[in-house]
């Protein structure tokens, strides 16, 4: 966040500090989305606690998004501009994600898995917006 930007005010040329308050909302969003993915590990691990039968790629891809979510929240925090146009595109994959496995429900499936995945896409469009906007600040 050391670049400034020129505005101009009554004829006159004025630099601003660009603000914090757009990088703080899109660490914000990243870190929701890593908590998302972090709950889910944890039901996984309640499961197999329970007798569920997982696979190793479920259990490894949110571990990973765990991870980069979280590496992603601490980098805009700090205000680098390359990481939110990182984020941005993880919460699209996040949205592309959860809109086709929100496809494939069953009829049957409950108001609750319906309910929980229509907050991890407000997640990721909250986070999306706000990581745009920290991109282009």
């Amino acid at each position: 966040m050391t670049s400034t930007r020129a505005r101009e005010y009554d004829g006159r040329m004025y630099e601003q500090q660009p603000t914090r308050t757009v990088f703080v909302l899109a660490a914000i969003g990243a870190a929701l989305a890593a908590l998302f993915w972090g709950a889910l590990l944890a039901l996984l691990f309640l499961g197999m606690k329970g007798g569920a039968k997982v696979e190793g790629l479920q259990l490894i891809m949110p571990v990973i998004l765990v991870v980069l979510y979280g590496m992603r929240a601490f980098a805009v925090y700090n205000g680098d501009r390359n990481a939110a146009k990182r984020l941005m595109f993880l919460h699209g994959l996040g949205i592309l994600a959860s809109i086709f496995q929100i496809s494939q429900f069953p009829a049957s499936a409950g108001a609750m898995l319906t309910m929980l995945y229509g907050f991890k896409i407000a997640v990721h469009v909250f986070g999306g917006v706000t990581a745009y906007l920290a991109s282009r600040e």
